[in-house]
């Protein structure tokens, strides 16, 4: 701060304190963060085929954490990690679950899903779920699953890693319900 004039420190509320504990601390404001990469540097892929890969992986979780009832699924194309990529997400929610059962459904899940080389997350506070992801071609995959208590639902969120499309079609999935 040698370059501030310390009349226009002292009226500070914060940089007076700060000045008058510190008078050798010197500020250094570093540049922003890189924004959004444009490019991935890979070669576009198919998103149809992508995508029935996502929703049966989808299936394959819901089948393994859940085992019973048939959800109700959604799709879509979201923002991938570069401009020229797409994430698919499938969400897959099943209402009327027990607390019982939904509690218990999350409690195995930590397990099965560290088994399976997630790095899995289970909040401590907030509605009952766990987080997990692990690492993709183009950023990471994630898991959401929990259990909303006061509803009886029960949900599967499975985020892909990027997949690069190119950029106008990437304007074009998320623009789109798949």
């Amino acid at each position: 701060m040698s370059n501030v004039d310390d009349e226009a420190l002292k009226d500070d509320p914060f940089w007076s304190v700060v000045r008058r504990r510190h008078p050798d601390l010197d500020i250094v404001i570093l540049p922003q963060e890189p924004g959004l990469v444009d490019e991935s540097g890979l070669p576009p892929r198919s998103a149809g085929a992508f995508a029935e890969s996502e929703i049966t992986k989808a299936d394959d979780y819901w089948a393994q954490l859940v085992g019973h009832g048939l959800p109700v699924s959604t799709r879509r194309w979201i923002a991938g990690p570069t401009g020229d990529s797409v994430r698919h997400t499938v969400t897959m929610t099943l209402d009327g679950v027990s607390s019982t059962a939904g509690l218990g459904h999350l409690r195995e899940a930590g397990a099965l899903l560290t088994s399976t080389d997630w790095n899995v997350f289970a909040p401590p506070t907030g509605m009952p779920r766990i987080t997990a992801d692990r690492s993709g071609e183009l950023g990471a995959e994630k898991i959401l699953f929990g259990f909303a208590p006061e509803t009886g639902r029960l949900f599967l969120r499975l985020t892909s890693t990027g997949l690069p499309v190119g950029k106008a079609r990437s304007h074009e999935l998320i623009g789109s319900a798949s």
